[in-house]
């Protein structure tokens, strides 16, 4: 049974094949922070919506996609194209775009069929972007094989993803300032939908894959669900990554609300998120450092701590703790880019983990069953938005008391707090380290010499 796993200079990467696969994360990611933090107020607060239909429009799209995850992984392992069995599939980013601006641009009349238009679309925009996506993540691993260049190229990765955060999170503010209300919302999907194709375009063009990759064995969907039961290191990464994304997406999905109803300035929400990204943007280095130097468990537990910290610390907030909120905003995002940094690295390593108990290279697999279960997460928490929405005494665009403003921040710092300790608690788990890596391989590469 042929396996593959060198260790050898080869396995460097160079910065242009780095920054060619790192800059289409700039589109994934300014697509999918825009849904995040403006999706649901855009259907319930411009469009009118109920938040319990719309928290129940996110649900029922995102679980009905999920679904189908593991299936899209195994094909994508299973292909065989001149081109590679991973970059054709990137030419989904096109449909994926049309859908895109689809979502964000219902018709001004529909009001009986809006429910139907978000589910609708929504539900197509997921499953294209799946196809692409899944191959995308399914080629980091193939990349380099290397402990700690997965390191890097997962920061290189992250670095440019966050663009693309900044961007979607920023952008619909822009488009309001600069265009008619009605039509920034439109002129936003449309330019998502180019940034993203654009994207995937230029890492098809510039990538090349390694043939001897599609050599290898593959196994049919239910042998490789099996296989990824089996696999300890993936199922602790799979449940630590699940719960961190539900923390991460209560205070995403709220922060708008949050702004208008208790801090009682909407465009707070910007500010607010130009200094979480300040954070975001200064504390690459400081990750790649430390996950060096410390391995990705610590650096893991540690940036989920910290997260858990700073939304703890925002009940000590007031509305007049203006500063206060700043630092804390860029505070909350410095920690949140080592959750993903360390993930991403670490999602690549467990492949090693399975090729050496199977004899196979299942990247597809494993992207399609945790793709499934991040959409899992973000469906349960959009679910349960809607409802604590209606809880706290939101309606749609009117006043709510301070009470309920109160109860809104509570929310927003406790339950992302609780779940975040979880993650951690689960990740501490894990037992892959860069020696017993190393070992791996070097197994691997004696049984195919």
């Amino acid at each position: 049974m042929r396996t593959v796993a060198n260790r050898d200079s080869s396995e460097k990467i160079g910065l242009r094949p780095l920054l060619i696969y790192a800059q289409a994360q700039t589109g994934l990611n300014l697509c999918v922070t825009l849904i995040g933090l403006h999706l649901l107020y855009f259907y319930t607060d411009r469009r009118g919506l109920s938040p319990s239909l719309a928290g129940l429009a996110f649900f029922l799209a995102l679980v009905l996609d999920a679904t189908t995850d593991p299936l899209v992984g195994n094909i994508s392992d299973r292909a065989r194209f001149k081109s590679g069995r991973r970059r054709p599939f990137f030419f989904a980013a096109i449909p994926m775009a049309v859908c895109y601006y689809l979502l964000l641009s219902p018709p001004a009349a529909l009001r009986a069929g809006l429910f139907v238009w978000f589910v609708g679309f929504y539900f197509l925009m997921l499953t294209t972007r799946k196809i692409y996506e899944t191959a995308y993540s399914a080629l980091m691993p193939e990349l380099t094989l290397d402990y700690d260049e997965r390191t890097r190229l997962s920061t290189f990765r992250m670095l440019l993803g966050t663009v693309g955060d900044i961007s979607g999170a920023l952008l619909p503010f822009a488009a309001s300032y600069l265009f008619a209300r009605g039509t920034d919302f439109k002129i936003t999907g449309a330019f998502c939908g180019l940034v993203v194709a654009g994207g995937a375009m230029v890492a098809y063009a510039g990538l090349r894959e390694r043939p001897e990759f599609s050599m290898l064995a593959h196994a049919r969907l239910w042998e490789s669900i099996k296989s990824m039961a089996g696999n300890r290191p993936f199922v602790i990464l799979l449940i630590a990554t699940t719960l961190a994304v539900m923390a991460i997406n209560v205070p995403t999905v709220l922060i708008r609300f949050l702004a208008k109803y208790w801090y009682h300035d909407e465009n707070a929400a910007a500010r607010w998120l130009i200094a979480y990204f300040a954070g975001s943007v200064v504390s690459y280095p400081f990750w790649l450092r430390i996950t060096l130097r410390i391995e990705k468990k610590p650096a893991f537990v540690v940036a989920i701590v910290c997260n858990a910290i700073g939304s703890l610390l925002f009940m000590l907030m007031t509305p007049h703790t203006v500063w206060g909120l700043y630092l804390l905003m860029a505070f909350t995002g410095f920690s949140a880019i080592g959750i993903w940094v360390t993930q991403y690295s670490a999602a690549a390593d467990v492949i090693e983990w399975d090729e050496e108990r199977t004899g196979r290279r299942q990247e597809g697999a494993y992207g399609g069953i945790t793709s499934m279960s991040i959409k899992l997460a973000v469906a349960v928490s959009m679910l349960l938005a809607g409802p604590v929405l209606s809880w706290v005494g939101y309606t749609p665009g009117a006043s709510i008391s301070p009470h309920a403003g109160e109860n809104l921040r509570a929310v927003f710092a406790l339950a992302p707090a609780s779940i975040y300790l979880m993650s951690a608690l689960v990740f501490s788990r894990y037992p892959i380290t860069r020696e017993s890596h190393r070992a791996m391989r070097d197994r691997l590469a004696a049984r195919s010499a």
